[in-house]
């Protein structure tokens, strides 16, 4: 994530509640119901074997232990506050996410439009359904993983699944679109805390090491 992340931590977080308010009020209601009629009419098999897939990757289950997977190993490398922003975004954005469900008067989608239940064992109920949940954790993981991997291909691959999971979140029928945004403008919030400050650090390195190279020359 280069450049001012501040700038970008304050644009996703100005989003997030625009998006909030606007849910609440249900602005996006009309967006919501067109684009699920849009996704209801389209039945295939390997489109809900690829939805139930990308869902996986947003469970509480498989996030937490990747998460911890992924701050042992930057605990390895030397890179501990790094890994401890991680873990605090992961646990931040979760909070605000169970407490917009409990404000935000986003109306459930429709059982009937629910093509299966998510596959999650620790699946705690709310009374509303923004942000996305799912998006927010897989948004905060894999978006974390993209920071860290220097691989083009993979960095194109990451970005492939993220954009399957918001849509298989709308196709299974378990969220609006506005969900969608929702937990993915809340996961980017997240990601530009948790690397702000590595962003510092990695700047300010590069301004000593120059330094150092002058005074060698010198």
């Amino acid at each position: 994530m280069k450049g001012d992340n501040r700038l970008i931590l304050l644009l996703s977080t100005a989003a997030f509640l625009v998006c909030s308010a606007a849910a609440g009020v249900g602005l996006f209601r009309p967006f919501d119901v067109l684009v699920l009629d849009l996704a209801l009419r389209i039945d295939s098999g390997v489109l809900d074997v690829a939805g139930m897939i990308t869902s996986l990757v947003g469970g509480v289950e498989f996030v937490a232990v990747a998460a911890v997977a992924l701050a042992a190993g930057l605990l390895v490398q030397g890179r501990g506050r790094l890994a401890l922003r991680l873990v605090v975004a992961f646990l931040v954005t979760g909070l605000v996410e169970l407490a917009a469900k409990t404000v935000v008067p986003q109306p459930p989608v429709p059982e009937e439009a629910m093509r299966t239940s998510d596959p999650s064992l620790l699946d705690v109920t709310t009374p509303y359904p923004y942000p996305s949940g799912h998006m927010l954790r897989a948004v905060l993981l894999l978006g974390a993983i993209y920071v860290l991997w220097p691989s083009r291909p993979g960095r194109v691959a990451l970005l492939i699944f993220l954009a399957a999971s918001a849509t298989s979140r709308v196709y299974l029928g378990t969220h609006w679109p506005s969900d969608v945004i929702g937990g993915t403008l809340l996961g980017i919030a997240g990601l530009a805390w948790a690397f702000e400050e590595q962003n510092v650090t990695d700047q300010t390195g590069s301004r000593h090491a120059n330094v150092r190279r002058k005074d060698l020359k010198s």
